[in-house]
């Protein structure tokens, strides 16, 4: 009974420190990020994972690239990253494939800003596979050998694996990021997209230590 009774009056006196600590944490659920109802696979589970969603032809992501790459910058050694070009219709599947060509052809690094750039900053509308195998020319890639890329089975592939994880993420827009497979946190919400990597470092370290 004397033991009950102790058990009891413990649980009774943490109480109000759990109560606490949700008071205290920084950002909220439902707030400041989402938690998916059925947590999706990382692709390497010794790893934090933070996904990026986002499209070439999106305003918002082109204005947050540059937070993206400082980020990418001083993200701890236990962090992986990921970027994935969402294809929530068939206009972006364009911007995709573009992306996954680029990659398998080596000129991912050398043209992933710059094709932000002669979008947004030029007004170029490259949304085409012809106007973006003319932009990928001027990067030693000839339109030849970008085309085969673009049509080719692995960029297939990647798209078809894009499209199954966008759904898994229930992503509605760009940009878009997914932490651990378990959260997501976009610039429209109460964080902003000033404080979005802030909220992503917090669920970051929070699956560290969780893990």
């Amino acid at each position: 009974m004397l033991k009950a009774v102790k058990g009891w009056l413990l649980c009774f006196l943490m109480i109000p420190v759990v109560a606490c600590a949700q008071v205290d944490a920084p950002y909220k659920e439902g707030e400041h990020y989402v938690e998916l109802p059925d947590p999706v696979a990382t692709s390497d589970t010794s790893k934090v994972e933070v996904v990026e969603l986002f499209w070439y032809g999106c305003p918002h992501c082109y204005a947050l690239e540059p937070s993206v790459v400082a980020w990418k910058e001083k993200m701890p050694s236990y962090v992986k990253f990921v970027q994935m070009p969402a294809v929530l219709n068939k206009s972006w599947e364009v911007h995709g494939r573009a992306y996954y060509a680029a990659k398998s052809l080596g000129v991912l690094d050398a043209t992933h800003q710059a094709l932000f750039n002669e979008i947004h900053a030029k007004r170029n509308p490259l949304y085409s596979q012809q106007r973006l195998a003319q932009f990928y020319a001027g990067y030693g890639v000839t339109e030849e050998a970008f085309n085969k890329a673009y049509n080719s089975f692995p960029v297939s592939a990647q798209i078809s694996r894009v499209k199954k994880a966008q759904r898994e993420y229930r992503a509605t827009g760009v940009p878009l990021f997914i932490v651990n497979g378990k959260y997501k946190v976009s610039g429209t919400m109460k964080a902003g997209a000033n404080g979005l990597f802030d909220v992503v470092d917090y669920l970051v370290e929070r699956e560290r230590a969780a893990n």
